[in-house]
């Protein structure tokens, strides 16, 4: 499989581009790749309209672009159903509508190519469900199995989803089982014609004449439980999909996915900035003037030795390469950053007063102690 190009590149535009520069170069690639105008083979054609749709997706998506420029493809794979880009996932056509119409340029329509023309076919997959998840910044780093309990609307088993305590279902003769009635009303020379829900069967279709006490209309709520595996280096705003754990459909066809948001919550000691780690870390002030070696904390409950160079002014930082978090492209770590605090004693015996006189001024006789009058 090709590697996938950055989505900058794709569109022709710099990382710093604006929408306006982003919507432009989108409409001029589309128009250049529009199957019915392009000198190119119909199928390539269309991979490429595809990916220059995808890189449109993601860089006017401002939580989308913010991933991407932090972790590249893998960032923004999670955020697509499937786990990468297709014509469901594409929240534009409004933009694609402005540009050629519903017509295309010509016999082709595009959003019968591309998105099946807003035409709704057979059986409706259910709903999809999202779930916002709390993890420490331990779990973020580790990866971990997560048990999730979900409310789901399931097909009641005491009536086996007919809704009906006897399991008899019968048509309802108001709208003939199709659920919908049409309503014409006239007004002067104007005739409006409206359809909505059959008030009888309550769009069901169905004349129920024993309701299941233990349900409405054949459906009822039930907590399910499932696992889930969080992978290593997910971050705040991360979403991950379970295939086929959202609601059941409603008229026989697949369930919806679970959209899992992650979000890692803050630690005490450690900040996050994508994969690197930072923490502050106190130093005396002999530990700096002479140098020393001093122990920091890690994530993982550790503690590893550090050299503090003589001299050290406060508030340097030092780089710890490889304790960070790890990358979420599927390679090594980052690193942990430590910044020094210098800590001032704020009592002091007379002997040590005495030694920073000396310090400060030579023979103690001096009458400021590091810019202050005694």
């Amino acid at each position: 499989m090709a590697e996938k190009r950055d989505y900058y590149e794709v569109l022709g535009v710099e990382r710093q581009a604006g929408e306006e520069e982003i919507k432009k170069a989108y409409r001029q690639l589309a128009r250049q790749y529009h199957p019915d105008v392009t000198k190119e083979d119909p199928k390539v054609a269309e991979e490429r309209f595809k990916e220059i749709s995808e890189a449109y997706e993601v860089l006017m998506d401002k939580p989308k672009r913010e991933l991407y420029d932090k972790y590249g493809h893998a960032g923004v794979n999670s955020q697509f159903q499937g786990g990468g880009f297709n014509w469901n996932d594409f929240t534009h056509q409004g933009d694609v509508r402005d540009i050629f119409g519903d017509a295309g340029f010509g016999s082709g329509n595009i959003f019968d190519m591309f998105f099946g023309g807003g035409r709704s076919r057979g059986p409706h997959q259910g709903q999809s469900l999202r779930y916002d998840l709390d993890v420490t910044l331990e779990e973020a780093a580790e990866g971990i199995k997560k048990e999730l309990t979900l409310p789901l609307t399931v097909k009641c088993d005491a009536c086996g989803g007919t809704g009906s305590k006897s399991r008899k279902e019968e048509t309802c003769q108001q709208c003939g089982g199709k659920g919908q009635v049409q309503r014409v009303e006239r007004r002067g020379y104007s005739q409006f014609i409206s359809v909505g829900a059959c008030p009888k069967c309550g769009g069901s279709g169905k004349d129920i004449k024993d309701p299941c006490p233990e349900c409405d209309g054949g459906w009822t709520r039930k907590r399910q439980k499932i696992s889930l595996d969080i992978p290593k280096g997910v971050d705040t705003g991360m979403r991950l999909r379970v295939s086929g754990a959202g609601e059941p459909s409603p008229d026989g066809g697949p369930p919806g996915d679970l959209f899992v948001v992650i979000n890692v919550k803050d630690h005490k000691i450690f900040q996050r900035e994508g994969a690197d780690l930072y923490a502050t870390q106190e130093i005396s002030f002999p530990e700096a003037a002479l140098g020393a070696t001093i122990e920091v904390p890690t994530l993982d409950g550790k503690k590893v030795e550090m050299t503090v160079a003589a001299g050290t002014q406060p508030g340097e930082m030092q780089r710890l390469k490889g304790l960070g978090m790890p990358r979420m492209e599927g390679y090594g770590k980052g690193d942990l950053y430590i910044r020094l605090k210098l800590v001032v004693p704020k009592k002091l015996t007379a002997e040590q007063k005495e030694l920073l006189r000396k310090f400060e001024g030579g023979d103690g006789s001096k009458k400021k102690l590091f810019g202050r009058s005694k």
